[in-house]
């Protein structure tokens, strides 16, 4: 009886830690894009000339998709690994490299969103 709870509790705190935050996250990227992409549509008209043909995704909007891929696969990549390895071990044993090479690579993800951050913020550069 017990063994079953703490079974759904790891499959709890994986759905309130990474599933969760993650379809928020990719709600609100998509929100995002909307608004750029709807503010480029505004803007862009006034900039092309007459003959010009405008393309269908500006550089701009495509650089943003790619960041916001970027950042949402890192996100899902380096903290699902960390919560599903728990399920997996109740039900079989884990080595405990495989769970120390998982802390580390969910510390990576961290790392890589602080740089991003950085690297992205053109007041800080």
């Amino acid at each position: 009886m017990f063994c079953d709870r703490f079974v759904w509790l790891r499959i709890h705190n994986l759905i309130t830690i990474v599933i969760i935050p993650a379809i928020l996250s990719l709600l609100i990227n998509i929100l995002i894009y909307n608004y750029v992409r709807a503010s480029s549509n505004r803007i862009q008209p006034q900039m092309i000339p007459e003959n010009a043909q405008r393309t269908k995704f500006s550089h701009r909007d495509m650089k943003l998709v790619r960041h916001m891929i970027f950042m949402f696969c890192i996100f899902v990549g380096g903290w699902t690994p960390i919560y599903i390895m728990p399920i997996i071990n109740f039900y079989s044993v884990i080595n405990t490299i495989i769970s120390s090479s998982l802390t580390i690579l969910c510390e990576l993800a961290s790392f890589i969103n602080i740089i991003d951050l950085f690297l992205y913020n053109r007041q800080l550069r």
